[in-house]
């Protein structure tokens, strides 16, 4: 029997099981064996419901998370479902994980605008494939989450917002490690608007927790890529409410710390390569505690950007107790990126004059590296509940430039 004439008696015994209402049988479910499966189910929707626009939106939405992140940079975004599983299918994935189309199928069973009967056939078709290694997480081991929130400068002042998800920082594979994040039905990436921030949060907070921990115990570390420009902006003092009405501001719920989003564009550079060199210090001293030699201070807001640039070199912290204009910052950030400086503890306001200011030194002294977020976020806490506007913890700035967690991003490799 040739291919073609296989592949047509393969798609009547899928179309019998379907029609006939009864269970998928096991057998071994190959890619187009699921795609066809999906259009039958999708075919047999009602006419009524077919220009239904949540279930048009429950596919868009899958698609879109399902997809690599920079997938439509280079190929056209699909609305016709056969279009939509064909691209799915062309999406490379290792033979140990689960395939693209099958993740496709798993976030429509988690789509309560699906009609029920639809995720039930679609159940079906997941019982039945051999999906050992799914993304699922069913392990109930403490994880080390990252939501990853992005915000890309363009021209006009226009800022874009785009959202990952690491839901185990242990996973390597890149294709499972990143979850793209819905921030819209119809596009990945949106207008910033601050004046949203808080339903967005919440929509992706729920993301994290619902669509892919689903129960799962985690310490979550929020990471926000910024331009140079923004990267002292109160981003841990960001809000929103919970679904019991309460308000949560994120620097005091989670670990909370900025990322240069220039640094993005440099991985591939001489600066890549000298930040890349200096994250290896870091991890050699992870447990530890730095020592004055792995530190720059910088005291005083009037100085040399040269003699500071010289003075990071072979440094892997900077800290900086003064207040700073922001034509300073800007140099400052500039010599921390030619320098390969990975990180930056920073006061937004003079230390000296500051509540709390001998906690400063303490941040990086009572424990180790690896837990400096930890100590920063009993500082905000401190600072929420006491009420002082001139508590330390109000003005604390951490820069934390792991290049080893990057937003998978193949357009950036062009514009270094």
């Amino acid at each position: 029997m040739n291919q073609e004439a296989s592949s047509s008696t393969n798609q009547q015994e899928i179309l019998k099981d379907i029609f006939a209402g009864r269970d998928l049988t096991f057998r071994d479910v190959k890619q187009e064996s699921i795609e066809n499966q999906i259009n039958v189910l999708v075919l047999n929707i009602p006419d009524s419901e077919k220009t239904n626009q949540e279930i048009i939106n429950a596919i868009s939405k899958a698609y879109v998370a399902t997809v690599p992140d920079g997938w439509f940079d280079w190929r056209p975004k699909e609305t016709q479902l056969d279009s939509i599983l064909t691209q799915l299918k062309e999406i490379p994935h290792q033979n140990a994980g689960i395939s693209p189309l099958l993740q496709f199928v798993e976030r429509l069973v988690q789509d309560d605008n699906v009609p029920k009967y639809i995720q039930d056939k679609l159940k079906e078709l997941l019982n039945v494939t051999p999906i050992e290694n799914s993304s699922k997480y069913i392990s109930k081991q403490l994880l080390h989450s990252y939501l990853l929130i992005q915000l890309r400068p363009e021209v006009n002042n226009k800022i874009l917002l785009k959202a990952w998800f690491i839901p185990d920082d242990n996973v390597q594979d890149e294709w499972e490690r990143f979850k793209a994040l819905t921030v819209d039905p119809q596009q990945t990436e949106i207008p910033y608007v601050p004046e949203q921030i808080p339903t967005l949060l919440n929509n992706l907070i729920k993301q994290c927790f619902e669509e892919h921990l689903q129960g799962q115990p985690t310490e979550l570390t929020v990471e926000v890529f910024l331009p140079r420009e923004r990267l002292c902006d109160e981003v841990e003092k960001w809000q929103y409410i919970d679904d019991e009405n309460f308000s949560i501001t994120i620097g005091t719920e989670y670990c909370v710390i900025v990322r240069s989003y220039e640094r993005l564009r440099k991985l591939r550079t001489v600066q890549g390569a000298t930040w890349q060199k200096n994250w290896l210090k870091v991890k050699q001293i992870w447990k530890n505690t730095p020592c004055h030699e792995e530190i720059t201070t910088l005291s005083q807001s009037c100085f040399d950007p040269n003699k500071l640039r010289k003075s990071l070199i072979e440094k892997i912290v900077l800290k900086v107790c003064c207040c700073l204009s922001e034509t300073e910052r800007n140099v400052l950030f500039s010599a921390i990126d030619s320098a390969g400086t990975p990180i930056l503890l920073l006061s937004r306001r003079e230390v000296q004059n500051l509540k709390n200011a001998t906690e400063f030194d303490k941040l990086l002294n009572d424990g180790s590296l690896s837990e400096l977020s930890v100590r920063l976020k009993k500082q905000r806490l401190a600072a929420d509940n006491d009420g002082d506007e001139m508590h330390l913890g109000h003005h604390l700035v951490l820069l934390w430039d792991d290049p080893n967690r990057v937003p998978p991003n193949p357009a950036l490799e062009f514009l270094a």
